[in-house]
């Protein structure tokens, strides 16, 4: 890294040994041991022991209590964990884990360290995972749990991810590069120091892989065959001449927030239902809450059996809708919640599916540079249903008092590099809608792991009495 910066000089400040006893000097030593219970309580009492209780000592763990390595020592107020993102050179984010015994002193001094250090450090409870590790646990738990219901593949997972949702890497890429050993570890850890959590149960696939050495690119193997570097580029919509495509119907709803914009900038004008000829297509865009069946019952009476109608699925599964549809082979469903320009966006079917239904609803996508994914009808999808368990480890960390709305925000966009903090995703897709999502997870799936916590569902309802849209501020005096 220094040689990248042309910075080769700065070697010179460096003094590498092996033996501790010249650290007897140093006013703050950081332990970067391997994750070894022991092994670092041993470094720390010989550590504190050198440096006679005088210097701060601060560890790097990312998976195990700071409290307990900590345990034992004469002087514990002057021990903390100082938690840097790899590549430590180039990611912007320290968090400093506090326990109940580290003084105010030693949060403010390794606070000014990081800064000196042009890094951002945000305070953290000590806690399973502390902020981000916690946090990014549904990024791949509920990526694996797709790939293991058969909804999608890997590859199509991440490009969802990555096109749909503006993530700078898909989970099965991430775990490739971490190293699925790696990943599969922390996840053991989390389950096993929150005695079970259902949100952080590990996955089969990955403990397969483990046992067969395919750990991700260090292997040459994971979810991609690195040998062959099969990781093919996404398919490209041609934004030059797209498709053209006849005005549809679309029905009240907010499920589908960016759809009008798009449809606007893409020369495709929407009608209201009745509005002019039969369309080959009708759109929509509602929710439960909406009467989304209801809305389906009104236009399946006033259209002709040959016309397709693509029905939002965020908060509903399509098969759902086509047990009650009169004529089920026109059904197809598509995620409304992440539309942009240029994005990947995920439909699905049903056995009963038209194949021409399904030829009209992908030109339509296509008609607004849009990438279609098809993917198999499960409750969520694949984006509504990432980003809403993402959004909701955040609100239990934040009831949990392990940090403020704020700082898990910033900790994720700076530790992870996401597009956004899943709060602020929540507020802006609205806590009712997550939580809706969430609801209708657990239902389906009948598992706990998708229970929002209390506090999401008081944002929801501060928004809903807000007589607009989900504007409700994070900063919840009563969440800790």
């Amino acid at each position: 890294h220094l040689e990248k910066k042309r910075l080769e000089s700065r070697y010179t400040l460096l003094t590498i040994t092996t033996d501790l006893d010249e650290l007897r000097s140093a006013d703050v030593v950081i332990e970067a041991a391997p994750e070894n219970l022991d092994l670092k309580r041993s470094i720390f009492s010989e550590l504190e022991r050198i440096t006679s209780g005088r210097a701060i000592i601060a560890t790097n763990t990312s998976t195990l209590s700071v409290a307990a390595i900590t345990a034992g020592m004469d002087h514990p107020g002057k021990a903390a964990g100082l938690h840097f993102f790899n590549p430590a050179p180039v990611l912007p984010l320290v968090e400093l884990v506090k326990t109940e015994q580290t003084a105010e002193a030693t949060v403010a001094i390794l606070s000014a360290l990081a800064g000196r250090l042009e890094k951002t450090s945000v305070i953290t409870r000590d806690v399973p995972g502390f902020i981000v590790n916690r946090v990014a646990r549904p990024f791949y738990g509920e990526a694996l749990r797709l790939l293991g219901d058969g909804v999608a593949r890997a590859e199509e997972i991440d490009r969802l991810i990555v096109r749909g949702a503006g993530f700078r890497m898909g989970p099965f890429r991430l775990m490739d590069l971490i190293g699925i050993d790696v990943n599969f570890a922390a996840m053991k850890s989390m389950y096993d120091q929150t005695f079970g959590e259902p949100r952080y149960r590990p996955h089969w696939i990955q403990s397969r892989m483990v046992a067969a050495g395919t750990l991700g690119r260090k292997t040459g193997r994971g979810f991609y065959d690195y040998s062959r570097e099969e990781i093919r580029p996404d398919p490209q919509v041609n934004i030059l001449s797209p498709e053209r495509f006849p005005s549809p119907w679309v029905t009240p709803g907010t499920w589908a927030p960016g759809l009008g914009k798009l449809c606007v900038s893409n020369g495709v004008w929407l009608q209201p239902p009745g509005g002019g000829e039969d369309p080959s297509l009708v759109l929509i865009p509602a929710g439960r809450d909406e009467n989304i069946r209801y809305l389906l019952k009104q236009i399946e009476k006033r259209v002709s059996g040959e016309t397709a109608i693509a029905v939002q699925c965020s908060d509903t599964t399509l098969s759902e809708l086509t047990a009650e549809a009169a004529v089920p082979q026109r059904l197809v469903g598509f995620d409304g919640l992440f539309l942009s320009q240029g994005a990947a966006i995920a439909l699905t079917r049903t056995d009963r599916t038209d194949p021409v239904v399904e030829r009209t609803a992908a030109s339509f996508f296509r008609s607004l540079k849009l990438n279609p994914i098809w993917v198999a009808d499960s409750p969520g999808l694949v984006l509504p249903r990432i980003v809403a368990a993402l959004a909701n480890e955040a609100s239990f960390a934040v009831l949990e008092g392990v940090a403020d709305a704020d700082t898990i925000d910033r900790a994720m966009r700076l530790g992870v590099n996401y597009p956004r903090g899943p709060i602020a995703w929540a507020r802006e897709i609205g806590f009712r809608k997550i939580t809706a999502i969430l609801d209708h997870m657990r239902a389906e799936f009948g598992e706990e792991r998708h229970r929002p916590s209390v506090l999401l569902r008081r944002w929801a309802r501060l928004a809903a009495g807000s007589n607009g849209p989900d504007s409700h501020s994070s900063h919840d005096s009563t969440a800790r």
